[in-house]
């Protein structure tokens, strides 16, 4: 009779007796139980609620130590718990690891004790940060300015491609076109958006990265930005993202009124230590966390995330503004002319049951774990192909792609590189999955909905406000390769006609709201009633 699993783990992070600066305990690690990677992964701290942990993590040195394991290279985990500490309070903590696989049980490690210590803010911070915020406000005075109504400062955290910015292109391109406003961007980060931006008449300005390590540095910058504000002659302010935040304490500085839009789904705590670990200086992340008061109107793609921040900012500051996607052109469906149009033109087998992701290949994201449920689905489904779209060189992408060669899965999984157009991928497949274990609400969900095609989809955030399971698609637990792999088996084992009838069901209840010409109204609507508030 077997006594369990065996089990190879190493937990790196933290050391036994560490103590951990901040209020987010992160903890990371790798596993193997009988040769595979775990298909879940949880922390137990303190025997609080047990908080998921992101797997399929790259481990290129275990790999090495396990060449004959074919799941070594992607069997890493990481978690970061957000610990209800306040500044200058500390707590030693004990944590465990729980692992489950389908085919060998679950394990759970002995527990390891560490402390947590969050820093308090400085006195001498908080007192240089209130001296040099009356001094720049003093010297705002001086400066007069007329306002145009019909002029909105933007701030963004870059001009690079990636959702967020991509969001806000699309944004300013019905702002400026459809509803005649007039913008200027301050960014810290250039990009090939810069050239969008010119092409809609939109002035730039390149600011230095957004200072928070130092309070002088911090308020340094922003006086500086608060003096772009005050003299762009712009009579509101849109701020896009929470790394940002600087735009909003220097508009509010100018006087104007501010739109924070907040995509991110994380707890603050978890963000903070996610962008900027432990640089983040503690009477900078409190004026920060103060913001989320202070701004006029805070906008949210999914109402899951608006409730997340309710507790920074009341209730009624807040607002959903779903966005849309241009691909609502197709009308919800794909002809089959098309789609075999499309298949011939990506090389792609006529007869093959294809299963499409599309998304940059990155952890949070979940394709290795797609890999792995898909090594189980191919099994019963010998037609299916895999094709996930988002490959580009990287560590994670990299281990991917060695997973797909080490379980010798190239017959079943297809990686094609970041497309900017993935449009005849969408049209070539029979169903989409999102793995994510992160996201606000998945654009790609929108996008395979409006050409027609069924969805399974991790369910987080936004995307469960707009995928009821079992009518309008299929959901699974996120950073769970069985939950996902039982998922797709419900999906593919769906008589064809209904996984049809199911598709067209989304598309219809969200047929209203899909055109992006509907959010640039809204924004326009939000912008002219802050910009025109004389409260």
């Amino acid at each position: 009779m077997s006594d369990g699993p065996r089990v190879h783990f190493e937990l790196d992070h933290p050391p036994a007796e560490f103590v951990v600066p901040g209020d987010v305990l992160p903890v990371s690690g790798w596993a193997l139980m009988d040769g595979y990677a775990p298909s879940f992964a949880e922390v137990l701290v303190d025997g609080a609620a047990p908080v998921s942990a992101r797997i399929r993590i790259p481990r290129p040195d275990v790999a090495g130590g396990f060449p004959k394991y074919g799941e070594a290279g992607t069997c890493g985990f990481e978690a970061r718990v957000a610990l209800d500490l306040p500044p200058g309070a500390e707590h030693r903590v004990s944590l465990r690891v729980r692992l489950r696989h389908h085919e060998v049980g679950e394990w759970t490690s002995p527990a390891r004790y560490c402390t947590v210590r969050n820093p308090a803010r400085d006195t001498d911070d908080e007192q240089l940060a209130a001296e040099l915020r009356t001094r720049s406000s003093s010297l705002l005075t001086r400066v007069h300015t007329e306002a145009d109504p019909r002029h909105v400062l933007v701030f963004a955290h870059g001009l690079n491609l990636g959702g967020g910015q991509l969001w806000l292109q699309e944004l300013l391109n019905g702002l400026v076109k459809q509803h005649g406003w007039r913008v200027t961007v301050v960014t810290p980060v250039d990009g090939p958006l810069r050239q969008d931006c010119a092409d809609l008449g939109i002035d730039v300005h390149l600011t230095r990265p957004y200072q928070v390590d130092t309070v002088a540095a911090y308020e340094g910058h922003i006086a500086e930005l608060a003096l772009i504000a005050k003299t762009s002659g712009a009579s509101v302010a849109l701020v896009n993202t929470i790394t940002a935040f600087p735009g909003v304490d220097a508009a509010r500085r100018a006087g104007l009124p501010v739109t924070w839009a907040v995509h991110e789904s994380f707890p603050l705590g978890t963000f903070a230590y996610e962008t900027w670990r432990s640089g983040m200086n503690p009477t900078v992340r409190a004026r920060w966390e103060q913001l989320f008061g202070e701004a006029e109107q805070l906008t949210f793609v999914a109402d899951a995330t608006r409730e997340m921040y309710e507790r920074y900012s009341p209730a009624h500051r807040g607002r959903t503004i779903r966005y849309g996607s241009p691909m609502v052109r197709f009308d919800g469906r794909t002809s089959g002319r098309v789609r075999h149009e499309a298949r011939e033109r990506l090389g792609l087998p006529p007869d093959a049951l294809v299963v499409l992701n599309v998304g940059i290949m990155e952890p949070r994201k979940g394709q290795a774990g797609l890999i792995a449920a898909m090594d189980r689905v191919r099994r019963r489904h010998p037609e299916v192909l895999l094709t996930v779209v988002g490959y580009h060189e990287s560590q994670y992408g990299r281990a991917t792609a060695e997973l797909v060669r080490r379980m010798g899965l190239g017959d079943w999984v297809n990686l094609v590189e970041v497309q900017r157009d993935p449009v005849p991928w969408f049209q070539a497949a029979d169903l989409f999955v999102n793995s994510s274990d992160l996201e606000s609400l998945p654009r790609s969900i929108l996008e395979a909905m409006c050409v027609g095609l069924p969805v399974v989809a991790s369910d987080v955030f936004g995307a469960r406000e707009i995928v009821a399971d079992g009518r309008t698609g299929w959901l699974f637990e996120p950073n769970d390769v069985d939950a996902l792999t039982v998922a797709l088996l419900r999906a593919l084992e769906t008589p064809a006609r209904e996984r049809a009838e199911i598709a067209a069901r989304a598309f219809a209840e969200l047929a209203d709201w899909l055109d992006p010409a509907g959010y640039a109204a809204e924004y326009s609507q939000v912008l002219e009633s802050l910009g025109t508030d004389d409260d």
